[in-house]
């Protein structure tokens, strides 16, 4: 018997079958990080699109008169303190490799901050949409009248605010129907991207 001809034949199996593992794990890796990729670059584009909202609204509140600056620069911040919030649990996301930490509770983590960000912004959306429709009808009389006594004199006015108020239950509804069809999927297969791990 040729032992040497056995340790190489012995070494060559343990080399294949080590590789065939390792391209096992970096597949299921690969997988993960494609659904994180894809999940960041459509939190990315929320964060984007409160921008691209409030930019044009800080820029004509700084051309705006003094009582509909403030109303502007007022909702200017509310959306800066919402993106503020979302940014911060987007921070959290990691794709990485972290070697102090397993694949699952990389996995985890990720889901509890994208969880996280998607439920400031629907608690944003709870308490902003109702005031949408009032804040612009507001901006409509103080660009007519010029200061907010005139426009809280005007016959009716309480009324029409208020009748407007229901369009943020509408806005609300729809923010949701949007936010499940965007990231529904993909939070279910990051979830059962989990599950694999757990049951391993």
């Amino acid at each position: 018997m040729d032992l040497q001809q056995e340790w190489q034949n012995m070494s060559a199996e343990l080399i294949s079958s080590e590789q065939s593992t390792e391209v096992s794990k970096f597949n299921l890796d690969a997988q993960s990080k494609d659904l994180l990729q894809d999940l960041i670059f459509k939190l990315k584009w929320k964060l984007r699109w409160v921008r691209i909202i409030d930019l044009p609204i800080l820029a004509i509140a700084l051309f705006a008169d003094s009582d509909l600056k403030i109303l502007l620069l007022g909702v200017f911040v509310l959306y800066e303190a919402s993106r503020w919030f979302g940014a911060k649990e987007f921070q959290k996301i990691k794709t990485a490799v972290d070697y102090t930490s397993s694949t699952k509770e990389v996995l985890e983590n990720n889901l509890n901050a994208i969880t996280k960000l998607l439920r400031v912004e629907q608690i944003w959306g709870y308490i902003t949409a109702p005031i949408v429709g009032p804040i612009g009808f507001l901006c409509y009389k103080l660009t007519v009248h010029g200061s907010f006594a005139k426009v809280f004199e005007l016959p009716n006015i309480y009324m029409h605010l208020g009748l407007l108020m229901p369009l943020g239950i509408l806005m609300i509804v729809l923010g949701n129907l949007m936010n499940n069809s965007i990231f529904k999927k993909q939070i279910e297969s990051l979830k059962a991207k989990i599950a694999e791990f757990s049951n391993e």
